[in-house]
């Protein structure tokens, strides 16, 4: 327990999370007509969380008289790490009454929190917060930037809002016709269809013992995190697409979500791609067909939300446009020293944390 003036902070567990969905309701505007969102995420992330019970507790906390006047929730994450199986604690949903910040709080619960498992995880865009993880030690994953990328995939839903639904979509299919001719040069010279499966089963776990020594570090993928991450206890709805070759083997998998913005345009969010680093022919089709099946659903932007070094190389290959982030998407803390070729290959995914979890249309 850590003491600092007139506030103790301390480990948090399930009967504190009726108090923490108060706390980050009452401070975050977005939340304070949603709390129901709020009790959802520890619900699922938390307390139906199969790792939980690797960490010491669900949370670090700040007191002040006996009231809790800050949190950061804390959840487990199998992890894959320099060819061993380990935890990860991720932070999120973090929150100070308003009436108490600026006085150092936040960082007192980043320090807290870097003590509850071998290695901690956490993800931030704000300059203030990410000076406060350097000075405790906390190291930037990724360099300065997300590495994210982004593509126009279809035109049909600008057509229409700009010409109209009749004169629109005709406008659409012609506009689409130089998308589809960039490309055909990737379309793969074997045979692969997609499924869309509702169970991960066997299939997924031998894929992931294929692949997971090419990964000096990454997110664990077996059918039950899988599951349970996907279908069993979801945050937010998320789409499976799974890259089968013609003898039926599976060779990769995608895992997108699709959001709506005004003006009848939609947009698709890739959130994981997964398989062995080295197979560039399963990650080529399966981009092309993901795209294809995109413009065909009327989908006008694609965001490729995911990053390792063998995938900036293909979506820059690609021509796909690189965009600019406000900061690091990751810093870790780890009570041993990684190694260097482990931080600069760490692949990082929109499973990893929960920056993304809310519920989309």
């Amino acid at each position: 327990m850590i003491q600092a003036n007139t506030f103790t902070s301390e480990l948090l567990f399930a009967k504190d999370i009726p108090t923490c969905v108060q706390l980050i309701q009452a401070n975050f505007e977005e939340l304070q007509h949603h709390s129901e969102l709020i009790d959802q995420w520890f619900t699922q992330r938390i307390v139906h969380n199969p790792w939980q019970t690797s960490l010491a507790g669900i949370g670090v906390g700040i007191r002040h008289h006996g009231r809790l006047i800050a949190c950061r929730a804390i959840f487990a994450q199998p992890w894959w790490l320099q060819g061993r199986s380990t935890v990860i604690a991720f932070c999120a949903n973090t929150a100070v009454d308003r009436n108490y910040r600026g006085q150092g709080l936040a960082s007192l619960l980043m320090e807290a929190s870097s003590q509850l498992a071998h290695l901690t995880g956490s993800t931030t865009a704000g300059a203030i917060t990410q000076k406060a993880y350097n000075k405790l030690s906390y190291q930037a994953i990724g360099g300065t930037d997300n590495d994210f990328y982004r593509l126009r995939s279809c035109y049909s839903g600008s057509a229409v809002k700009h010409f109209g639904k009749y004169l629109g979509v005709g406008v659409g299919r012609l506009l689409n016709i130089g998308l589809q001719l960039r490309e055909r040069r990737h379309k793969p010279s074997q045979r692969f269809y997609l499924q869309a499966p509702r169970r991960c089963g066997q299939t997924f776990d031998e894929l992931w013992q294929r692949a997971r020594n090419g990964y000096g570090s990454c997110l664990e993928r077996s059918s039950a995190y899988l599951n349970w991450r996907l279908f069993d206890a979801p945050t937010c709805p998320l789409k499976l697409s799974a890259l089968r070759d013609d003898d039926g083997l599976l060779r990769a998998y995608a895992i997108w979500h699709a959001t709506e913005f005004p003006g009848a345009i939609r947009m698709a969010v890739l959130r994981d791609l997964f398989c062995p680093v080295e197979d560039e022919t399963s990650i080529q089709a399966l981009l092309y067909l993901l795209i294809n099946n995109w413009r065909a659903s009327g989908i006008s932007w694609i965001s490729l939300e995911v990053s390792a070094p063998h995938l900036t190389e293909i979506f820059a290959g690609n021509g796909y446009e690189w965009v600019p982030s406000r900061g690091n998407r990751y810093y870790i803390h780890s009570d041993t020293p990684l190694d260097d070729h482990t931080l600069a290959h760490w692949f990082r995914s929109g499973l990893d944390g929960d920056y993304f979890d809310l519920p989309f249309k």
